[in-house]
């Protein structure tokens, strides 16, 4: 038997000795498992300029490591799942949350031209000419809030977080209004009130145009 069983059984001992109803031994498991895996806390740095990166096709973990090697820090964020094998066996299991996405911290042009000549590299996203930019406050909260270190009580600043940094860039299509049927990209977004900046194309050029969260989907 274990130690971690051992001590199980013997609090079980002790609950039932003391008339208090002994713990469920599989919740109590889950909760150990819960607490031995917990990822330790991502800190961003603050003095880079973060761009977003699409990788190719399983690139973007060897990407990560090369472009890290080469002094350019890299976020690819991942979320903890628990997957459950055909015998019922349980395992912890840290997955790609967003597709394909590689966050670089860079300091200047050479940084970007590494990172842009990386043969795991799609490309850097740019909107209008300009690279898209996430400011190091808001990808630190978004890698607080994966990570299950976020300030937010009720869970709601990590979840405008997280629509924030999904939007950005993403094809989407109107479903609703006048506009119905349209394709664009978002190029921004007001996380309180849940509006996007989503530039269509329409007379033969890109408009932006402001959309509420439910009349678009993704493409």
């Amino acid at each position: 038997m274990s130690g971690t069983k051992r001590r199980i059984a013997r609090r079980r001992r002790e609950a039932i000795a003391q008339g208090r109803p002994p713990a469920d031994r599989a919740a109590e498991i889950r909760r150990r498992r819960r607490r031995r895996v917990r990822p330790a806390r991502i800190v961003l740095a603050a003095d880079r300029v973060w761009l977003v990166a699409e990788t190719r096709p399983r690139w973007a973990a060897r990407a990560a490591r090369d472009l890290e090697a080469a002094g350019i820090p890299t976020f690819e964020p991942r979320e903890e799942i628990e997957l459950t094998s055909p015998t019922g066996r349980r395992r912890t299991a840290r997955v790609p949350l967003l597709h394909r996405t590689l966050f670089v911290g860079l300091h200047d042009d050479h940084d970007l031209a590494q990172v842009e000549g990386h043969p795991g590299i799609a490309r850097v996203l740019f909107r209008d000419g300009r690279a898209v930019v996430i400011a190091p406050a808001v990808l630190q909260g978004f890698a607080d809030a994966i990570t299950g270190h976020g300030s937010g009580e009720d869970g709601r600043d990590a979840e405008a977080v997280t629509a924030v940094l999904f939007a950005l860039g993403d094809a989407v299509r109107v479903t609703a209004g006048p506009l119905a049927a349209l394709s664009g990209t978002v190029e921004g977004i007001d996380p309180a009130r849940r509006r996007y900046r989503v530039a269509l194309s329409l007379f033969g050029r890109e408009t932006p145009v402001l959309l509420d969260e439910d009349q678009i989907e993704p493409e």
